[in-house]
């Protein structure tokens, strides 16, 4: 639904408010998951003996700090170009797709990118033991 907007909704203020909305159910819906992983993750680290991250990184001086901090944002910031750069490509060729006459030009690509994330989110993640 998010890439299909642009044909349902004309105008691009109303189509950044859906979007918005969408994203904000996307990360809700994620919320439980996020939360059970991260309690997993620390019994797995109880379990280990390992110190907590927040630990780990207190100990650390404050150039490593700040390289490791400076990693983290520039991952961030190549993730958040990445998906920038990935939505644009998908508007264009959804208006290419409207300028030759296609009908629905957003919807049928919106449809195949739906499905391959569906079918990404179905694969079984990879078990922690060997």
């Amino acid at each position: 639904m998010y890439y299909a907007t642009p044909d349902v909704i004309p105008v691009r203020t109303a189509r950044v408010w859906v979007k918005a909305g969408l994203t904000a159910l996307a990360v809700a819906t994620s919320v439980p998951e996020l939360r059970a992983t991260w309690a997993a993750a620390r019994e797995r680290q109880e379990l280990d003996g390992a110190a907590p991250l927040s630990e780990v990184l207190r100990s650390l001086p404050a150039s490593s700090k700040a390289v490791v901090f400076g990693l983290a944002a520039a991952g961030l910031a190549g993730s958040i170009g990445g998906i920038l750069i990935a939505e644009r490509w998908a508007f264009r060729h959804g208006q290419a797709r409207a300028a030759a006459g296609k009908r629905l030009p957003h919807t049928g690509p919106a449809l195949v990118y739906g499905a391959l994330a569906s079918g990404l989110r179905l694969l079984p993640t990879p078990s922690d033991t060997p």
